[in-house]
Parts: structure tokens; sequence; C-alpha cells
């Protein structure tokens, strides 16, 4: 800043004001969008008191920041109702009967930072009944099992053996058990669907958040289809989608791709990645299939996408006529999706429209697939599910507002048959929110054609 005797200079002073009013007014314009931020997460925690009235909903930020992970990322449901994303070690706390919420804030560790400290000015701040110290926590819950009060938690792994359990839920965790101990005559339940189904119904702006995770989905699929060929390592492929993912502008994948090709594609075995430390990697072989299922994850939204793709650019003729009746069932179950459709009455649609094709096949095996995958017990992991922050178990019908990912999960003749797009449920129709990528055998070998 120029100063003449003492003074500061006019072009100076001016500079001076203008950065003092694009502050300020950087200020006022956030106020109205941090209200309507405040109001709407105490609508959600409005609504998690209602649905567990008889008693207190306890969740637990995440606990174990990982030096080795790509940042801290916070559990779902626990975001979903204070929005906080840098508070590990908190416990939140809604008295379904009151339904004041209360933050439990514990020391900080060595090296730790948090955005949230105790406090009356902190609960104002985010919007929070009480915000207090970690030691009232006891107090707090031994009113309440006096009380008589349910006490509902969020299942978890399971991390000790049933005979050693505290509890009668063996997938309790272990911060549960020790409260189940200390206080042997309380109920404690497991939160079980009734919790995932309040993030279920996405509001105007998560819909915009899920809209952007489609949108960098989208690019991630295709840059993993494009590295698809012999010799190649699913890793490869799962790398090229990490950095698509970055590369759209998300916050890396909402989960680490699965790029299973031959046998690793067909159910159950890619479960087998997430307890190996080489997430089943292998070299992509001719003749297989791919399942490419990617998510990027946007402001803590997920997407989740994917296909089959053919390792040698080309299926096979057998392969052609089963992915494109696969492909063709698959769009014409989706048409039906509207408000208050089940997965049952979704099945229905899929088992009528795969036996019409029965009379037009030309090959065996895809005979035996119509057959086989018309009946829902082939096909255990058909399914349709909601995703947001996380994905979610659907229950009921599908409501308008809802992003589900329709993902039917097939297998025949050694090989895995998998497609999945994210839609936006309305009152009549749905929108798909990740267009732009191929579907039919034709489509998909000249866009991998044009790409080698």
């Amino acid at each position: 800043m120029a100063v003449r005797g003492g003074v500061i200079g006019y072009p100076a002073m001016k500079r001076t004001i203008y950065l003092l009013v694009g502050v300020w007014l950087c200020f006022v314009l956030a106020l109205p969008s941090r209200a309507a931020e405040l109001a709407e997460l105490k609508e959600r925690r409005e609504r998690a008191a209602k649905a567990f009235a008889d008693g207190v909903l306890l969740l637990h930020s995440n606990a174990t920041p990982g030096i080795v992970a790509d940042g801290y990322r916070e559990r779902a449901a626990f975001y979903y109702l204070t929005g906080l994303e840098n508070s590990p070690g908190v416990m939140l706390a809604i008295d379904g009967k009151s339904g004041e919420s209360w933050l439990f804030v514990p020391p900080l560790q060595r090296y730790e930072t948090r955005e949230v400290e105790g406090g009356d000015a902190t609960a104002r701040k985010l919007g929070l009944d009480h915000v207090v110290d970690w030691a009232e926590v006891e107090n707090f819950l031994a009113k309440k099992i006096s009380l008589g009060e349910q006490i509902y938690y969020e299942r978890g792994q399971a991390e000790l053996p049933a005979d050693l359990s505290a509890t009668e839920v063996a997938r309790a965790p272990a911060w549960i058990q020790l409260l189940a101990n200390k206080w042997p005559k309380a109920s404690f339940h497991p939160a079980g669907t009734r919790l995932y189904s309040l993030m279920a119904v996405e509001s105007p702006s998560e819909q915009q958040a899920s809209r952007a995770a489609a949108r960098a989905t989208v690019a991630a699929v295709l840059a993993g289809m494009q590295t698809i060929r012999p010799g190649v390592s699913q890793r490869s492929v799962e790398v090229a989608v990490e950095s698509a993912c970055w590369k759209a502008g998300a916050r890396g994948v909402s989960f680490w791709p699965w790029a299973m090709s031959g046998a690793n594609g067909v159910f159950p075995k890619p479960f087998e990645s997430e307890s190996r430390y080489d997430h089943l990697d292998a070299v992509m072989n001719s003749g297989d299939l791919v399942r490419l299922d990617v998510g990027c994850e946007w402001q803590h939204y997920q997407g989740d996408l994917g296909r089959t793709v053919p390792v040698s650019g080309r299926y096979t003729d057998e392969q052609r006529e089963i992915w494109n009746i696969f492909v063709d069932v698959y769009r014409a179950t989706a048409k039906t999706f509207r408000e208050d459709i089940t997965e049952d009455q979704a099945f229905e649609t899929w088992k009528k429209e795969l036996l019409g094709h029965r009379e037009t096949t030309k090959c065996a095996l895809a005979r035996q697939a119509i057959e086989s995958w018309s009946d829902r017990k082939n096909v255990p992991f058909w399914q349709m599910h909601t995703m947001n922050l996380d994905a979610g178990f659907l229950e009921g019908g599908l409501r308008t507002g809802m992003v589900i990912d329709f993902e039917p999960i097939a297998s025949i003749g050694g090989q895995g048959y998998y497609l999945e797009d994210m839609y936006l449920i309305g009152k009549e129709g749905t929108e798909v929110l990740t267009p732009g990528v191929p579907y039919t055998a034709e489509e998909i070998e000249a866009y991998v054609s044009q790409k080698h």
C-alpha cells in the first residue's frame, strides 16, 4: 500500500475500499446459502428424530483417519445429519422424544485437526441444540437408559466372536459392545434400513451434487473402456479410472473401481477383491468380458455406473447376441421406473421382456441365458439400489427425488454380464443421469475401436 507523507495514496485507498466491499459482499451473499444449508440439516435431524421416536439415534463419526488414504472420508449418515466433513472421533445423539441433537466432542489427539469445538457458540454455528464435552456422554446415556429408551446404532463389521460379544447383535461395533457391557439391561438395536431410508430422497442441492458425480463417472467409465485390451492388467484400468475421476473435477473415486475380467467378473467372485491385497489383479485375455464398475465422488455424493466390455474389443457371436438381449431387456425395464414401482415389479418386467426374446434367439447359450435369468433365484445379485452419500437398499417403492442405480448382474458360459446407470426418479418417469456411454455390442465395439 503506497504511503505519501504518512497518508495513504488515493489509488491504494481505492483498491483497499474495493477489497473491503468485495469481502463484505461475499459475506452477505453467503448468508442466505448458509442459512438454507442449516435449515436443511435441521430438517434432516427432525426426520431422524421421528424415525427413532422411541429412543436415541447414536452415531459415531469416522474415528480412524488413515494415513495411507487419499483424504479423510466421513461416514455417510453422520455427514448427512451434521454437515461435518473433518471431525474424527465425534459422537452425535438425536433424541427421538425431545427432538434435540447433541454433539459430544472428545479431546484432540496428536496431529489431529477438527472443525468443531465444544460450547454454545459452536452449537449456534452448526444449528445443533448442544455441543458439549466428551465426558458428558455418560450422564446423557445413563438418563436415557434409565427411562427405558432404546439406543440405535449403525451396524458395522463383526469385531468380536459371538461368544465374547456384549450384545445379542454380533455385528455391533466395539464401542457399542462396551456401552452394552456398562449397561447390560439397556436395549441396543441396529438402526437398519430406517437410517438409510432417511437419505433416500434427495433435496435439490443433493441432486446437483449427484448430477456432478454422475457426469464425472461417465468420463471415468469411458476412460476405463479405452484402456481395456489383451495383455493389460486389471489394475492399469482401475488406475486410469481413478485418474479420470480427478481430471473430471471429482474428489477421487467413490469406491475402488472393479475392472474384473473373465472368471473374476462372475459373481460372487468380485467380492473377494475386498479382502485381497492385489484386488484380484489379473492380466486380461482375448475372448473374456470385463465387468467395468466405476464411481466418482463429488462433494461426498457418489456415482456408480458400468458396462460389460470385451477384452479384444469385439464380442464373440454368442456374447454379442447375449449382450444385446441383455441391453434390450435392461432398457425396457428402466422405462417403467416411476414413483411407487417396486423392485419386484421391475423384475417382473425384466422377466416378461426376457422371455419375449425366446422365439428370435439364435444361439443355444443365449436361449439358456433367457431361461436361467428369468428365474429370480438364478440371478441373486440382480438389484436396484439408492445412490447418494452411499449405496443403500430400497425400502418399498421408488419415490420422487430418489437417485437409484439399476444393476442387473448375471452370468452364463463362465462370463459375467452386467449393466448399470444412474436414474433420478420422478412421478411419471425418470431422468438418466449418466447419458453418453455406449450400450449395444455394436456401439461399444465402435467406441473402443476408434480409441485404440
